[in-house]
């Protein structure tokens, strides 16, 4: 019951987020229920006696069916489904639908629409065997379709090809975010200090004055700073500070995210015109991709951004990479392609700094043993900053006990595959994973593995004592495995440090409610609530 509590709450704050409104939405569409019924011919005794004779209605259907129904009622008047009705070719697609209705319903029986998955439940392999064929098998298990599948790249991503079995963008993104980006990183450091400063002002301007200090919401403050900190270093100063391009990059991000929900509950069919609801015709894809087709292509020596931090972007060393390469043919491909990377960048250092930031609120004595091992933020570089080994081994255990999603290393097969051994056997369009929740849970690696211990990596008996949070291992999955393993970690882990650095030396950081909910779980997801707040206390 806290889970769909937690999903309503999540759509009530995507509705007031978006000043949307039922009221509003009558308004603006002058639409309603007895006019749709009169247009259609169709009564509910009608539909009724159908699926009476028709179909076996339960209580367990009739919560996500009222859902569905009040989904296709909102995006039917947002399409003007009454003048759709009467063109006369479109009837055919108006029959298709009403014949479709079984199927949807038997559909919503079987919880299809509420899985990432198919209604088959995923294979779970556990051996670092087994792991390592799952990470490398690309050309049969694929890591780009089982996403495109959950966040609907077709749309979210205009129109990505993720079927496509080419190593061409594994190849470019590991040499542009792993080698040349993390050899970058001390040079791009000082203006990431810059920009924090600039954008947590932002913030605190923005925040609610209270006795104990400036309330602000955790997620938003946190996903804010996050954005603002990456867009330096995807591309540079001056165009991530644009007041259209930075909102653009960080709504981004939220609508594919607030897809991922949406295309569970709704029919395939439908996913266009629900992208299309949830992100006002992708407003912000579109803004996006316009300005990165620009400086990627014939704005790239022109582009506005001065040296040397123009030659240290993603975008800039993009161009420089795929110069050479007959598969980049276009700066369109380009920019789709680092959109991608975009999301992923943006998505998720976020969602752990919410988690990691909540953790510091309820230990204030966490506070106090980093600020001692920090020091002072007179002088902070990159090379310090990467060698406070508390600070590391508390985020990491933090993420360990809350991982954003309990499965790691997901691949959809692209064909039937069988693994070395005899099994398992992979049928195709299944979903191989791997269990990190149980694999950061084990017993032996992870002595009590359900305390929290701030300090386990650095001075405990565990045998992953001394393991970074930017390692791969197969003991700790968060950030994939083997060559397709995460290439940007080491900018999600510099922009997470840097801003708990700073909050940490800056404030006294606490809960506003003590008791107020933190964290929710969907599907295999850990979601925070927008609602939960902080309150930043200014040190002395």
């Amino acid at each position: 019951m806290d889970q769909y509590l937690g999903y309503a709450g999540y759509g009530m704050e995507y509705l007031r987020d978006t000043g949307y409104s039922i009221d509003q939405y009558l308004r603006d569409t002058r639409y309603n229920v007895d006019q749709y019924l009169r247009d259609t011919r169709y009564n509910v005794d009608q539909y009724l006696r159908y699926t009476r004779d028709n179909v076996k209605v339960d209580q367990y259907l009739v919560s996500p069916l009222v859902v569905w129904v009040i989904c296709v009622l909102c995006v039917s008047g947002l399409l003007g489904f009454d003048a759709y009705i009467l063109r006369r070719k479109y009837r055919s697609k108006v029959k298709r639908f009403i014949q479709q209705t079984r199927a949807v319903i038997n559909d919503f029986r079987s919880a299809r629409y509420y899985k990432p998955w198919n209604s088959a439940k995923p294979i779970i392999v556990t051996t670092k065997k087994q792991i390592q064929e799952l990470s490398e098998a690309s050309q049969v298990l694929s890591q780009r379709a089982v996403y495109a599948d959950m966040f609907g790249f077709k749309h979210t991503l205009n129109g990505y090809d993720h079927h496509e079995v080419n190593t061409a963008k594994s190849r470019l993104f590991g040499r542009l975010l792993q080698v040349q980006g993390t050899a970058n990183l001390p040079k791009v450091f000082p203006f990431l200090t810059k920009r924090l400063n600039e954008s947590l002002g932002v913030q605190l301007r923005q925040g609610k004055l209270t006795p104990n200090g400036i309330s602000l919401p955790v997620a938003n403050t946190v996903r804010v700073l996050a954005s603002r900190l990456m867009g330096v270093t995807f591309f540079g100063e001056n165009l991530s500070a644009d007041p259209k391009f930075a909102d653009a990059l960080l709504r981004h991000p939220k609508d594919m995210v607030s897809c991922l929900a949406a295309f569970q509950v709704t029919p395939g069919f439908l996913s266009s015109a629900v992208h299309s609801l949830i992100t006002r015709g992708g407003q912000s894809q579109k803004l996006i991709l316009s300005k990165l087709a620009y400086i990627l292509g014939p704005g790239y020596e022109s582009w506005d951004e001065p040296l040397p931090l123009k030659e240290l972007t993603f975008a800039w060393n993009m161009v420089q990479l795929t110069r050479d390469n007959p598969y980049w043919t276009s700066s369109e491909q380009l920019a789709q392609n680092l959109l991608g990377a975009w999301f992923a960048a943006a998505h998720q250092p976020w969602m752990n700094l919410d988690f990691i930031t909540l953790s510091l609120c309820v230990h204030p004595e966490i506070q106090d043993a980093l600020r001692e091992e920090i020091g002072d933020l007179e002088g902070l570089d990159y090379e310090r900053l990467q060698n406070m080994p508390l600070l590391d081994s508390f985020i990491k255990e933090t993420v360990r006990l809350h991982p954003l999603d309990t499965m790691a290393v997901r691949r959809k097969a692209l064909k039937d595959y069988t693994f070395v051994g005899g099994a398992p056997f992979v049928k195709a369009g299944s979903t191989v994973c791997v269990s990190s929740y149980d694999k950061m849970h084990d017993d032996i690696d992870y002595p009590n593995p359900n305390s929290y211990q701030p300090r386990r990596f650095l001075d405990t008996r565990s045998p992953v004592r001394g393991t970074k949070f930017t390692d791969v291992s197969e003991k700790f999955p968060v950030w994939g495995f083997g060559s397709l393993a995460c290439p940007g970690r080491f900018h999600a882990s510099i922009v997470i440090k840097l801003i708990l650095v700073h909050l940490i030396m800056k404030f006294d950081l606490r809960l506003e409610d003590e008791k107020a909910r933190r964290l929710w779980s969907w599907e295999t997801f850990t979601m925070p609530y927008e609602s939960t707040r902080f309150v930043l206390k200014a040190r002395t």
